[in-house]
């Protein structure tokens, strides 16, 4: 393949990838959550902070409540009440010494765990995969670079 078919290869494929990205960027995972249980009510209460700028197509799509590990319900929704906070109420029957885990997941990608009672740690809600993300730009970016600079130096060596 001619150099210069290789040039425009690697342009058409670092604009397609730079859109792409853009696209992806938007999917997070809700930005944090916490949990309270009244033990004299049985209810469960589920503050979540998930902003979006359109909270009919990008929202916390499930929230799944486990028990000692046994998952106890598990909720799906169509949009969420509000672009930024919102709490979600269920009634869970436990006893004094249970864990309860709860999860809830964006509808574009990503998750967010906490858990109350027991010693488990939470876990961070990162979308997997970002690096790969982030090497194939770091490697489009130099790439385009020496491409450029490979131009700039064939146009002022012909001056």
């Amino acid at each position: 393949m001619p150099k210069k078919n290789t040039y425009y290869f690697l342009s058409i494929f670092f604009i397609v990838f730079l859109t792409i990205a853009g696209i992806n960027v938007r999917a997070h995972p809700p930005d944090d959550m916490s949990l309270e249980y009244n033990l004299g009510t049985n209810t469960l209460k589920v503050s979540i902070t998930h902003g979006v700028s359109d909270n009919s197509s990008h929202y916390v799509i499930s929230v799944v409540i486990r028990v000692n590990g046994s998952i106890d319900k598990s909720q799906t929704y169509t949009s969420q009440p509000d672009l930024l906070f919102f709490i979600y109420e269920y009634t869970v029957i436990t006893k004094n010494e249970s864990t309860i885990q709860v999860t809830a997941t964006c509808s574009q990608g990503g998750s967010i765990t906490r858990t109350l009672g027991g010693e488990s740690t939470p876990t961070d809600g990162a979308i997997p995969g970002y690096m790969g993300l982030y090497l194939v730009l770091v490697v489009s970016v130099i790439s385009m670079l020496m491409i450029i600079r490979k131009k700039i130096k064939k146009i002022l060596l012909k001056q």
